[in-house]
């Protein structure tokens, strides 16, 4: 996905978070801040996008950390479960220490957004990058549910176009 939003000029804005680093987060919850953490800090990019595996359930979180801001998107509407929720919070919070060494008590701002819903148990991957296309594609940063806010099914016919897209990217 970087090498991809590189080559359409989004050098600077978009970053991407390894799913394997923050794949449940309760049992690495220290380890997945810390990598949060880590890509805010050394990065600097404007937007991250992350594909979070919880419970063979492929979701999409997106830090928008100058906004203060956290945005999901779940194609089964399902909220954050608050293991990534904590450790999204906890980098921000790191992210934000004053020069006294003090956490400012402001969490980021969540956002979900109601977007298209699956209708079938395994099309949740195909969901994240369609998304994540669009979001690139469409150098958004903000309005995510002006954009994504309609909440119908991806019909067999895009998730179709959608596969062929990556096929023909990565071949």
């Amino acid at each position: 996905m970087d090498e991809w939003s590189s080559t359409l000029g989004h050098v600077s804005v978009y970053g991407f978070l390894e799913p394997q680093s923050i794949h449940n987060a309760k049992d690495i919850r220290g380890q997945c801040e810390e990598n949060i953490g880590k890509w805010l800090k050394e990065s600097q990019r404007q937007v991250y996008l992350g594909a979070y595996l919880n419970q063979a359930h492929w979701q999409l979180v997106i830090l928008y950390p100058t906004n203060n801001q956290v945005v999901w998107f779940c194609s089964m509407r399902k909220r954050p479960d608050v293991h990534i929720e904590i450790s999204i919070n906890n980098a921000f919070k790191a992210l934000k220490t004053t020069d006294d060494g003090k956490f400012p008590q402001t969490t980021p701002q969540w956002i979900e957004v109601k977007s298209h819903i699956q209708r079938g148990g395994y099309e949740c991957g195909y969901y994240v990058m369609h998304w994540m296309w669009n979001i690139i594609t469409g150098e958004l940063k903000t309005d995510w549910s002006l954009w994504f806010g309609d909440g119908t099914l991806l019909d067999t016919k895009m998730i179709t176009g959608l596969h062929k897209k990556w096929v023909e990217y990565f071949f």
